[in-house]
């Protein structure tokens, strides 16, 4: 039975990582960016930043677009609301976390600070692995 459940795990982080990997190669078009722009700039909710992040994540390699991420991260994170929410999409999806956490350590000293504060003191029931590996990440040097 540890076998078959092993197996069927390794299928299915094979078969993750292999969409992963594709979506990563997948070109960032000039629409595609223009598209990207609109949608991340409505960006109010958790849930709609990963959904950006799905949709045009491949388009997060510089300039605007990542720009226009890092803006929208750290503004919900400042904001500091639904973190349980938060917190489910970066544990479920290995992409996403390392979105969110490459955009956090590229954050300005104040926007870290701020991040730093807020997950050191005012981390939710149940969060605290979630908001202890945030404050490490952006820790202050």
């Amino acid at each position: 039975m540890r076998f078959v459940r092993a197996r069927l795990f390794a299928i299915a982080f094979m078969s993750f990582s292999c969409t992963w990997a594709a979506a990563a190669d997948k070109p960032c078009t000039k629409p595609d960016q223009q598209r990207a722009m609109k949608a991340i700039d409505a960006v109010v909710t958790w849930q709609q930043l990963y959904k950006s992040w799905q949709d045009f994540g491949h388009c997060d390699t510089g300039g605007d677009v990542s720009d226009q991420f890092a803006d929208a991260l750290l503004r919900l994170v400042v904001d500091w609301k639904n973190v349980p929410t938060f917190s489910a999409a970066v544990a479920k999806d290995a992409g996403y976390k390392a979105f969110v956490l490459q955009h956090l350590k590229a954050a300005t000293k104040d926007d870290r600070d701020a991040v730093y504060s807020r997950a050191k003191t005012l981390c939710p029931t149940g969060e605290d692995a979630f908001c202890a590996e945030l404050g490490e990440v952006v820790k202050p040097q």
